[in-house]
């Protein structure tokens, strides 16, 4: 069977699969058996089980469950409730200053989390509280919030980053160190699109305190944020100074996270049961997507998908300003539709050829990824983070939350925009690592 009759095949089967409601991963799997039976009966079968001991038995992968870990122990002995807490303080007097906390206390906890959807459950149960309290606009506050959550994944530690990673044999931590900037660069656009909004409509948010921040005050505040300045600095200072590896990074990360816990005596055997609980959970999860996308991986390979589509763009001879147009649109629909690591593993192996013969550095491309994974997330019908926040205010109406983090998806675009036109903006950190 040729290649695009096999591309054909994947791509109806899996629509017809996740149109009846199949979860993504059990389709995933379920498209991979069915297209290595189609292309060679029940020869590759035995195969099968290689493919799942190979793409499991990864000591990069092992870097997962630690980095969950850290999060869980973070989320569930409050520290970051503490972190919010200070930088409400700290920004208080800033108009809109809540608004302002939201998008940096996310990036805080993307630092420590590596799940855009934990960061955004995390910090929407901890700030729209606060913010309600205080009368911010609710579109300011829920969107800011499902914005501010994404960076989850690109700020690292960051999960999608590891799968990818492990996917083209790319180094964990030259992708780690290629997502600062960019975090950063589109936490500032979501900082000032915040700040535009209120300038033009100041009645968004409650009027300025005009008390000043005393001494005391100030210092209560810094001594919240410290943990969480503390076990950033731990986690991303050992990576980037090459002390530790990433895998022995999250270890670090969980462990340093727990005794941060144990000082503040927030820690206890409830506690410490509930992160292991949700941090297998979340694990085996993630590992079953890998295990189900590494096996389509091969059939996609196998079945001459990959040359195909590769072959194919050097007969339309498209340059890369309209290769990389037509990867915006494929990754806009997908994010429609389906979660962001299942999307990365349906289709890095297809496009992977194409994206090394135009001469895009993987590195770059996978902080590209990511960002449109994020875009995914703040986009309907699936829009994780969307239904994420919806769910810490349920009696917020959806289409609030997508009104206000549509303009923030804007900034995404042009953060896009951005990383095309200087690509350097994510190789200059991890190229001053060599």
């Amino acid at each position: 069977m040729s290649w695009v009759n096999m591309l054909i095949f994947y791509a109806v089967f899996l629509s017809l699969l996740i149109g009846i409601g199949c979860p993504i991963a059990v389709a995933i799997g379920l498209v991979a058996i069915g297209g290595l039976v189609v292309r060679g009966g029940f020869m590759y079968l035995p195969t099968i089980g290689d493919i799942i001991w190979n793409s499991g038995n990864s000591f990069t992968l092992v870097a997962i469950p630690m980095f969950i870990l850290m999060g869980e122990i973070i989320l569930q002995t409050g520290l970051s409730r503490r972190f919010y807490r200070g930088l409400s303080v700290l920004l208080g007097r800033v108009p809109g200053g809540l608004a302002h906390a939201n998008i940096v206390g996310c990036a805080g906890f993307s630092a420590i989390c590596g799940s855009s959807v934990a960061c955004g459950l995390t910090m929407g149960q901890v700030a729209l509280p606060e913010l309600r309290k205080r009368n911010y606009n609710i579109r300011l506050a829920t969107g800011s919030l499902a914005a501010g959550g994404t960076l989850g994944i690109l700020i690292p530690p960051s999960i999608p980053m590891i799968i990818y990673a492990v996917t083209v044999q790319a180094s964990i931590l030259d992708l780690f160190m290629a997502g600062v900037v960019p975090g950063l660069m589109l936490s500032g656009l979501f900082m000032v699109w915040t700040w535009v909004s209120i300038r033009r409509n100041p009645e968004l948010v409650p009027p300025k305190s005009e008390a000043r921040l005393s001494a005391k005050e100030a210092a209560g505040a810094l001594i919240d944020c410290l943990s969480f300045v503390i076990l950033i600095g731990l986690t991303i200072g050992s990576l980037y100074s090459g002390i530790v590896t990433p895998t022995e990074a999250g270890a670090f990360g969980a462990f340093a996270a727990f005794l941060i816990s144990l000082v503040y005596g927030e820690l206890n055997p409830r506690r410490i049961a509930s992160a292991f609980f949700n941090t297998v959970g979340t694990t085996t999860v993630v590992y079953y997507i890998i295990v189900c996308g590494s096996i389509l991986s091969f059939g996609i390979v196998d079945s001459g998908i990959a040359r195909g589509v590769s072959g194919w763009v050097v007969e339309k001879q498209l340059t890369p300003l309209q290769f990389f147009l037509f990867v915006t649109v494929i990754y806009i629909v997908l994010g429609m539709l389906i979660e962001g690591v299942a999307m990365m593993l349906l289709t890095v192996p297809v496009l992977l050829p194409s994206i090394l013969a135009l001469g895009f550095d993987p590195v770059w491309f996978g902080v590209i990824l990511v960002v449109f994974i994020e875009v995914g997330a703040l986009t309907p019908p699936m829009g994780l983070n969307l239904f994420t926040i919806k769910s810490v205010a349920p009696d917020v109406d959806l289409k609030d939350v997508i009104a206000g983090a549509f303009p923030y998806l804007c900034m995404m675009f042009l953060g896009i925009a951005i990383l095309y036109t200087f690509p350097q903006i994510a190789l200059w950190l991890p190229g001053s690592l060599h």
